[in-house]
């Protein structure tokens, strides 16, 4: 039994084993309030500058920086100055290509999505998506897509004089390197996570292609045409036409491979233009051509700048037909092909007679100078006519707004349409999918109809032979081809030739030459 004094004794080490413990809680607890996301990208950046070439110190100054780009990120926008005047940190932004940017996420954890090459830059910083909510706070946010604003930045820590801080989000776009204590490095860059974020947020468009290729009516949304950098009035917009079943998205690998080429990053802005493809096709190339207008005039009223009068249009598939009538006279072939009186001897009322007039008669928008057209049908596609065509007929439902504009004539003009063209309208099925047959006359009109500009033809091929024998899984090479085209290639690859790695390189070809040629 122990003593009294032996308890004591052992109570008095019990009291400073406790006294240790609690002692040690408050250091950590004080440590870790020291330890602080800019203090440890701090650290990293006094090591790394000490050990430029260690792999393990630039490995970890990577991780740390990006840990403090989360930190500034998950801040309130409201409470960033106050948080970073308070922690010692000023924060710097180099002029970007969109403005207005508030939002920073780490780029490495962007998913991919459905990019199928993820275009980069090594070197020093750490790459990020800058971007913001489409909110109409640009006046060009009425153009732009409404999933967000999105643009490369690379983030870099530096250590001013009198210890001053700076986190400074720079362009990879405008820099490729960067001075960092009197040393130059090259310029960290991911070019591909903004598009890959823009098209993981626009995955319902995406996905309502099929239904807007059978329901137009009920389509997620109407005809547009989205700019999809912030407007320049000395880039040259390259406008893309999507095919039939499809939506600007399927131009999500074509814009990101091209917009990696620093020349076409810098001559070119992209636009993709959207519609409901179920709608008939010259019907959606007559809207097409209406809407480009105004949005020519709403971005350059006065009509001076060079982008707006210098425009490459791109089409594919039932796209690259409605390019077609973007870059030719219409005269009265089409309209000859499915109405058997001339306008002025066609009785019918003003709204009708619009509408015709509006689809059937129409010239080339002189604003664009060359068009690259891909895999499109000009005389049609066997698709159209058969059991999978005919299937889509079935299930096709006509927007109501355009069976009505065209009502008289199935009341007061059936003997005066052409039967391929009056008897669908007549059972409201005149749809993309019947206008696009090999049967359809006012196709064979088109395509008897040259351009009048400078156009390549890019043609996919599946099949071993000559190309004369050719397809692509849905149009034959005598269909898409079109005398004329200034050069014309063949790709191994099946309808969606875009996506094919030898695609990309002539369109980059094409585009280069066109810079050559202004």
């Amino acid at each position: 039994m122990l003593s009294a004094r032996e308890l004591k004794f052992l109570s008095f080490l019990a009291l400073l084993a406790l006294m240790g413990l609690v002692g040690g809680a408050f250091a950590l607890r004080s440590r870790q309030r020291r330890t602080t996301p800019l203090s440890l990208a701090q650290a990293a950046y006094a090591r790394w500058i000490a050990h430029p070439d260690d792999l393990g110190a630039s490995t970890n100054y990577y991780h740390c920086l990006a840990r403090l780009v989360k930190w500034l990120d998950a801040l309130p926008v409201a409470r960033r100055a106050e948080a970073c005047r308070d922690a010692g940190l000023v924060v710097e932004m180099d002029p970007m290509e969109e403005i207005g940017l508030s939002r920073f996420t780490v780029a490495d954890k962007v998913p991919l999505y459905r990019l199928m090459r993820c275009h980069t830059r090594s070197g020093i910083g750490v790459p990020v998506v800058a971007w913001r909510q489409n909110d109409g706070s640009d006046r060009w946010d009425s153009l732009r897509p409404p999933e967000g604003i999105f643009a490369p930045a690379t983030a870099v820590l530096a250590r001013e004089d009198a210890g001053r801080w700076t986190l400074r989000f720079l362009s990879p776009c405008s820099r490729e390197t960067v001075i960092v204590e009197g040393r130059t490095y090259a310029l960290a860059a991911n070019f591909s996570a903004p598009i890959a974020k823009l098209v993981r947020r626009a995955a319902a468009l995406r996905r309502s292609a099929f239904r807007g290729m059978l329901d137009p009516s009920v389509i997620v949304r109407r005809e547009k045409l989205y700019v999809m950098q912030r407007y320049d009035p000395k880039r040259i917009p390259l406008l893309m036409v999507h095919g039939l079943m499809s939506t600007p998205v399927s131009f999500a690998n074509l814009t990101n491979d091209l917009l990696a080429d620093p020349v076409i990053h810098s001559r070119y802005q992209i636009w993709h233009y959207h519609y409901p493809t179920g709608t008939p096709l010259l019907q959606n190339a007559a809207v097409l051509r209406r809407i480009l207008k105004q949005t020519l005039s709403e971005i350059d009223p006065p009509g001076r700048d060079f982008a707006t009068n210098h425009l490459v249009v791109l089409g594919h598939s039932m796209g690259g037909i409605m390019a077609h009538t973007l870059i030719s006279d219409s005269g009265y072939k089409l309209w000859d092909s499915v109405i058997t009186a001339r306008p002025e001897a066609f009785r019918c009322d003003v709204k009708t007679g619009r509408a015709l007039n509006a689809v059937f008669l129409f010239e080339r928008e002189n604003r664009i100078r060359r068009a690259i057209l891909i895999s499109v049908p000009h005389r049609g596609s066997p698709i159209a006519g058969n059991w999978i065509g005919s299937l889509g007929q079935r299930l096709y439902r006509a927007d109501r707004e355009l069976q009505e504009a065209f009502w008289t004539l199935v009341e007061n003009h059936l003997d005066q349409i052409n039967p391929f063209f009056s008897r669908p309208l007549k059972e409201g099925k005149l749809s993309a999918i019947h206008t696009l047959s090999a049967n359809s006359p006012v196709l064979m009109a088109l395509a008897e109809t040259p351009p009048a500009i400078p156009f390549h033809s890019i043609i996919g091929q599946i099949n071993v032979g000559p190309r004369q024998t050719g397809h692509d899984g849905v149009v034959a090479y005598s269909s898409s081809h079109l005398d004329g085209a200034e050069s014309e290639a063949i790709v191994r690859f099946g309808h969606e030739t875009f996506l094919h790695p030898d695609a990309v390189t002539e369109i980059k070809r094409i585009l280069h030459e066109h810079l050559r040629s202004l």
